[in-house]
């Protein structure tokens, strides 16, 4: 009976310890509680003048656990970057530049790094290692799979300098018990940005200034909060300033993104409060009674208090002042940091060519590297101009350089994807393996982009033992391939002429903003606080891609201002069906999908946009600043004269059910799409007329097909955000740059101001295509749709290279009118053969 005892007890004090577990909450939601642990070089949560473990007195329990809570401090977050928070596969790699002040490179610093892992991922293989400007300062097992984890690593002291320091994660993954190809794919760790960062002190007080700027910390989704302030509701010339003054921190900002809202000051530890205005509009603002008297062009930097962010004044007498204060803030100052820090924000960007150049691998961010795995992937970025011309009348040229071992399967071969699609693919033939120089790999010019361009370079080296897993401990070790940075990236010389519509050119360099001899517009039909906050991010985000100011002119409609390229920012409901048919878009259809979202405002109780981080959004890297925002209904019932909402779940999901007769029209389209030939045959006649009038008449016009009527385009009903570009008219077309029109809407201007926060995101922008482009923002999922037409328009100085290079790319555009001239000039030399020997030589009989 004693023996049963005992068993029993030891069951019953086992489901009392085990019942906890079940509802164990971390800070991110359900699941395992958050886990914070040190590497071995130190221990992060003792003192710096606190004596060992094992000296230390004992003290009383309450005390030892209130002493950890009061020394963790916040850390500087890191901004968000075309890289995104996550690294898969087996080598992976990510590089934030980091911008500190001088007073915040003293002290002890240390780099938190707070991270989910896949399950797959086998921690005793499996490594993190950290990097501050290229000198590792820790290295930690990958072990995550069911809560964040948190751990810290000591910088050395003097590491970090004034301006851009460079903070890089590579990791190491290998699967705990799969071995194939296929399984390098279920291979990820996701670094969560709200707890992640350098732990510095925070901007100091008292030795702010303006060149510190981007020093600003961003909010925990990699975005720079911007917080208007106004005493009153602005008219039109200081709210245009004020939009001016945004896209010049943007653009001191460099890395930053600037989210824009307008409200009061804002509180907290990430973020800028703007405040614009003339010295008598700001006379009755508080707190601002220590910039003293203005007497022209002023920047006044506010230091942050407890209650208040950093605080950025521009101010003079006049309108005219203003202009000239914002510019002088958009020239901004001489750039710091140390070299890899410099090199980090560069390619942030990505490293920017122009054609008819060389660069090495080692310019482009890549490493030489030997691989023991079995897929090893290497990307960098390249930004090619906005007015490159894509198309088939050249091709990049990838010179690699490095090796391959012996006794790989025949499945060994090296893949090139370009922008997510591959563009090549080259086997590893030698069964003995090789060492190889200027291995050139050709990637057609067409499969590249205006604008920023991902380039992943893939070594597929599986082994006979794959797919067994049967590796030994020294063949699991064994180098497989080999990198080297030296190879190199030939860009050809490019044809230079903007294609409109093309949304890639107008969101890498704003091409028809800052290219027309016009004033372009900014066209706001409503100027309620949450459209213009969506107008001014965006406006931001253009110059920002431009590496210029934009000086748009505010207009409330399309009539008003001067006739330049316009950018419409507006709810559905203020945008007339004209202007949406005109673009190829379905007013019904709109308002068919739209009407339920339309018809709501924000939850009570509800702030921001900005989701918490959650397991779920981590497992499945979504941008942290894609979530709309919970909705109540303001209206009981639709109008009785529009067409009911689409259901919950259309609204949800973009693969809504489709009706027959939009499966036929989808098949045509797609058939259409994968046979040029038979879509370019349409309008041979059109587009060869059209080339005639366009050499005869507008010189600026190389090659265009006037659009007639564009036909009407379906919005997927899972779309919150519609970003659409072209010529409301025929005759706007024949005014190339000054008659553009690109249109951003939404349902309703509180949703319209949640997708363009989401739209802004690295990610999602860089991924901005084609005609069309419709974003949920939800998730951050976005379909683009190609324009069937484009207009070509000169950008630079005629030359004859030019052209020729621009006729070519044309007519690898239109292949039906290419053949049509080939056979023509054959038909053309046959008559020409036959007349001339018709009566040469001697007749028979």
């Amino acid at each position: 009976m004693s023996t049963f005892r005992v068993l029993a007890c030891l069951g019953a004090l086992g489901l009392i310890l085990q019942t906890p577990a079940g509802q164990a909450q971390s800070f991110l939601g359900s699941g395992p509680t958050e886990r914070f642990s040190v590497p071995p070089v130190g221990d992060a949560m003792r003192r710096p003048d606190a004596p060992p473990p094992a000296t230390r007195p004992a003290a009383p329990p309450e005390e030892v656990q209130r002493e950890p809570v009061g020394r963790i401090a916040p850390a500087r977050r890191l901004a968000a970057t075309t890289d995104g928070f996550r690294m898969e596969g087996e080598e992976a790699t990510l590089r934030f530049p980091v911008y500190l002040t001088e007073a915040q490179t003293r002290g002890r610093p240390r780099l938190r790094i707070s991270y989910l892992s896949a399950i797959s991922v086998a921690p005793e293989a499996s490594e993190l290692t950290v990097s501050v400007n290229g000198a590792v300062v820790g290295r930690t097992n990958i072990q995550a799979p069911g809560a964040v984890k948190v751990v810290e690593f000591e910088i050395p002291e003097g590491s970090l300098k004034l301006g851009y320091n460079a903070v890089s994660l590579q990791a190491s993954q290998r699967h705990r018990v799969d071995c194939s190809l296929n399984a390098t794919y279920e291979l990820w760790t996701q670094i969560d940005p709200s707890r992640s960062g350098l732990v510095v002190a925070p901007v100091a007080a008292a030795s702010l200034e303006l060149k510190d700027l981007p020093a600003l910390e961003p909010d925990h989704s990699g975005a720079l909060p911007v917080r208007v302030v106004a005493n009153d509701k602005p008219n039109l010339p200081r709210l245009e300033r004020m939009i001016h003054a945004v896209e010049a921190v943007g653009l001191i900002g460099r890395i930053a993104r600037p989210v824009v809202e307008f409200g009061p000051p804002m509180s907290g530890r990430s973020g800028l409060n703007l405040i614009v205005g003339t010295a008598a509009e700001l006379r009755e603002m508080p707190d601002l009674e220590s910039i003293g008297a203005t007497g022209g062009p002023r920047l006044v930097v506010l230091p942050p208090r407890p209650d208040r962010v950093p605080t950025l004044v521009v101010t003079g007498t006049s309108y005219a002042e203003i202009e000239e204060a914002i510019a002088a803030l958009a020239r901004g100052g001489e750039v710091y940091g140390t070299p890899a820090g410099l090199k980090a924000a560069s390619l942030a960007r990505g490293t920017i060519l122009d054609g008819d150049e060389t660069v090495s691998l080692q310019s482009l961010g890549v490493s030489t590297r030997e691989f023991s795995g079995r897929l090893l992937r290497t990307a960098f970025d390249v930004y090619l101009p906005a007015d490159f011309l894509p198309a088939d009348y050249g091709k990049v040229m990838l010179n690699l350089a490095g090796a391959y071992a012996s006794g790989l399967t025949s499945d060994a071969r090296i893949l090139v994807d370009l922008n997510g699609s591959n563009a090549a693919s080259v086997p590893l033939a030698q069964t003995r393996g090789e060492v190889f120089e200027n291995n050139t790999i050709p990637l057609p010019l067409a499969k590249w982009r205006p604008g920023l361009n991902r380039v992943a370079i893939m070594a597929q080296v599986p082994a006979p033992a794959d797919e067994t897993c049967g590796l030994n401990a020294t063949d699991s070790k064994r180098e497989r391939f080999l990198i080297l940075d030296r190879a190199s990236l030939s860009i050809p010389t490019l044809a230079h002429a903007a294609r409109i519509p093309d949304l890639a050119a107008t969101t890498s360099g704003a091409l028809a903003f800052v290219k027309s001899e016009r004033r372009p517009r900014l066209v706001l039909p409503t100027l309620d606080k949450d459209t213009v906050a969506a107008a001014a991010t965006l406006a931001a985000r253009l110059a920002g891609a431009a590496g210029r100011m934009i000086d748009f002119e505010l207009a409330g409609d399309m009539q008003s201002g001067s006739p330049g390229p316009t950018l419409v920012v507006a709810p559905v409901r203020s945008l007339s069906p004209s202007t949406l048919s005109g673009l190829g878009l379905d007013p019904d259809q709109i308002r068919t999908i739209w009407q339920a979202r339309a018809e709501t405002a924000r939850a009570p109780g509800q702030s921001g946009s900005v989701p918490a981080p959650t397991l779920d959004r981590l497992r499945r890297n979504l941008p942290p600043r894609c979530s709309l925002p919970e909705l109540t209904l303001r209206a009981p019932a639709p109008s009785p004269t529009i067409a009911s909402a689409a259901p919950a779940e259309a609204r949800r999901s973009p693969q809504a059910r489709l009706s027959d007769g939009d499966l036929v029209t989808k098949w045509d389209e797609t058939l259409r799409a994968r046979h040029p030939v038979l879509e370019a045959a349409d309008g041979v006649v059109e587009r060869g007329r059209a080339l005639l009038n366009s050499v005869v008449g507008d010189p600026r016009a190389l090659f265009s097909a006037a659009p007639s009527t564009p036909a009407t385009v379906t919005v997927p009903p899972g779309a919150s955000l519609i970003m659409a570009q072209g010529f409301p008219t025929t005759a706007a077309a024949q005014n190339g740059f000054d008659g553009s029109v690109t249109v951003i809407t939404a349902p309703n201007a509180l949703l319209l101001k949640a997708s363009a926060a989401c739209l802004i995101d690295p990610e999602v922008w860089s991924r901005i295509d084609g005609r069309f482009a419709f974003l949920d923002a939800s998730d951050g999922s976005l379909e683009t749709v190609a324009p069937r037409n484009v207009e070509l328009v000169e950008t630079k100085t005629r030359s004859l290279s030019n052209i020729r290079l621009v006729t070519a790319g044309w007519l690898s555009m239109n292949p039906a009118i290419y053949v049509a001239l080939t056979l023509g000039l054959a038909l053309l030399l046959g008559l020409t053969t036959t007349s001339l020997v018709r009566n040469i030589g001697r007749k028979n009989g």
